[in-house]
């Protein structure tokens, strides 16, 4: 028996002899982890912004058919209107042959950096009760912005279709 607890106890010694890593090896893979982390991150940076400049665009489509179904659900002119820094959309309402506006629903609030910077023609976007663009142009242009200065662009057809390029 004596020479089974001898060997327990060298090999107790071996193990706690081994456990762990040295100083060094933790250094060197602190230092891989940072390398890795220093070239993925820009990377990463720059799909989250192309997301969100994405998100925005498909959330910006919604509320331009929502503006289009109001008009022709309620046979009223609609239009959506830009507020806010360029961040907020809003859909409003009104009688045909009046410039009485009424705001309904929610607006639309774009996160993540993602501005509108620009609706062309400037009047926007307005339905008449037929759904069809009433502003006097055969398509309204909204450009999308993120923060990165990466752009879309959404396209409204005179027969209220909408286009994303």
């Amino acid at each position: 028996m004596g020479s089974r607890s001898s060997e327990l106890k060298r090999s107790l010694r071996t193990i706690k002899g081994r456990a762990g890593f040295t100083l060094m090896e933790v250094l060197v893979t602190a230092g891989i982890a940072g390398a890795l982390a220093t070239v993925t991150f820009p990377s990463l940076s720059t799909a989250i912004q192309a997301h969100r400049l994405t998100a925005g665009v498909r959330s910006t489509i919604g509320y331009i058919r929502v503006a289009r179904s109001s008009a022709v659900t309620r046979s009223k002119q609609a239009q959506v209107v830009l507020s806010a820094g360029n961040t907020t959309l809003s859909v409003q309402v009104a009688p045909v042959g009046t410039t009485s506006w009424v705001t309904i629903g929610t607006p639309l609030v774009l996160d993540g950096g993602v501005t509108v910077s620009s609706v062309s023609p400037a009047n926007g976007i307005v339905f008449d009760q037929l759904g069809r663009v009433s502003n006097g142009s055969s398509a309204v242009t909204v450009t999308l912005q993120n923060a990165r200065g990466g752009t879309r662009q959404v396209t409204v057809s005179f027969l209220g279709g909408v286009d994303i390029s």
